[in-house]
């Protein structure tokens, strides 16, 4: 939480023109704005700028937020996608195979009855 409040105020000071030191906490950033310039000269301007850039800051938030759940279901998706046609494969995969199989029983069965056919004809003559 402070580290959001701490990003908005450096931005606030920053749109301000102040420089600000990258390891002043919340209270120092806070006081530094309060005696800041702008703010002892504009202090409703400087509220406005911080709600905008806070506001700002919230909706590229949930801007990347969404995007993350956008990325995420499309990975989600993807992957039941990848599922279905492999599914798909297997099943082609194995229907293949069976038609492999009938085949070579049906050219066993062929083969079979042809031999039988010339064995019974050479008893008959």
């Amino acid at each position: 939480m402070f580290e959001n409040a701490t990003k908005g105020l450096v931005m606030v000071l920053a749109e301000m023109g102040e420089t600000v030191d990258a390891d002043l906490g919340i209270m120092e950033l806070k006081q530094k704005l309060m005696l800041s310039t702008a703010y002892l000269e504009d202090e409703e301007f400087v509220r406005d700028v911080s709600a905008t850039t806070i506001e700002d800051r919230m909706k590229k938030e949930d801007s990347r937020k969404e995007e993350f759940k956008k990325k995420a279901e499309e990975r989600r998706l993807e992957r039941i996608q990848e599922l279905e046609l492999a599914r798909i494969e297997v099943a082609r995969w194995k229907a293949e195979k069976e038609a492999r199989i009938r085949e070579a029983r049906h050219a066993q069965l062929k083969e079979a009855r042809l031999r039988a056919e010339r064995g019974g004809s050479k008893t008959r003559s």
